[in-house]
């Protein structure tokens, strides 16, 4: 759907691979912010009318409204039903990301885009590598016809294997609706280990919203912190974070902010991890104890 020069609008603060894809195709992104309800559809409203007065539709406006990558937060009904009027009005698709659907805490979400669009104009993409295992690497696409009759075109199996898929289904059909609960039920303890992590060795340091699903937590730092130079100091200390920047259009707003993932390590890891980044972010930052 892409040529370099085209313009794509997605979260100001969004999932690493889709910007670094854009920007190798040499596509333009446009960042919307984010509050604590997701994309905001004012700036949006107003980003797409500024675009039509260049002459300029956007290709489509990617958004991954349930469990946002790496904010976490989870777009209401309402503010749907705004973004679909939005982009029906300036006959912009939307670009449904949904991999986290599946890890709210509450086992309930709200519906997702493409079910709630009476037009179409939505592509809805999911994955099991979020409620499953990561090592699976299946997802789906669900699209309007003249969507998915030029994917199939590109579609090889050169990365999703037969067996897997057919292991993956028989897997889902038994235990699907068992697994995924205590999956929901152990993350948000390792959450809640993260977050009583940060507190005591941070203190009032860092900030950070509480989240309703998810496998990671969007920290913000002091400004004197910079978490592309945090990233090399924790690295040696063995110690993984994604630098802010890195999940950001506006890499200089989010300069001090770091995406925390604490699917796969323990409980004991996570506190371990904290303590250390907290030792760094004093000796080489000045964060004070």
């Amino acid at each position: 759907m892409l040529a370099r020069g085209d313009t794509v609008i997605i979260e100001e603060d969004c999932y690493q691979g889709s910007i670094n894809r854009l920007t190798r195709l040499g596509v333009t992104p446009v960042g919307i912010p984010l509050d604590r309800d997701g994309m905001r559809m004012d700036v949006l409203s107003n980003a797409l009318d500024e675009l039509a007065r260049k002459g300029v539709r956007p290709k489509y406006i990617y958004t991954i409204p349930t469990v946002q990558n790496p904010s976490a937060t989870i777009m209401p009904v309402e503010r749907r039903r705004e973004l679909l009027r939005l982009a029906a009005a300036h006959g912009v698709p939307i670009f449904e990301d949904d991999c986290y659907a599946d890890l709210v805490w509450s086992g309930e979400r709200p519906p997702a885009l493409y079910a709630m669009s009476e037009h179409g104009g939505v592509i809805y993409i999911g994955s099991f590598s979020k409620s499953i295992a990561p090592a699976l690497r299946v997802g789906y696409i669900v699209a309007p016809w003249e969507v998915m009759s030029r994917t199939l075109a590109l579609k090889t199996d050169g990365g999703t294997g037969a067996l897997e898929q057919m292991v993956l289904a028989e897997y889902c059909t038994a235990n699907f609706s068992k697994h995924v609960p205590a999956l929901r039920r152990s993350l948000r303890a390792k959450l809640v280990t993260l977050m009583e992590a940060l507190d005591q060795h941070f203190g009032g340091a860092a900030t950070f919203d509480d989240t309703q699903g998810g496998i990671f937590l969007w920290v913000t730092l002091p400004e004197s912190v910079d978490t592309a130079k945090l990233y090399q100091g924790a690295l040696a200390a063995g110690v993984a974070i994604n630098p802010g920047p890195e999940w950001s259009v506006n890499k200089s707003r989010a300069r001090n902010r770091l995406r925390l993932c604490f699917a796969s390590p323990s409980h004991e890891e996570i506190n371990q991890g904290v303590a250390t980044l907290a030792e760094i972010c004093r000796r080489e930052f000045g964060v004070p104890a």
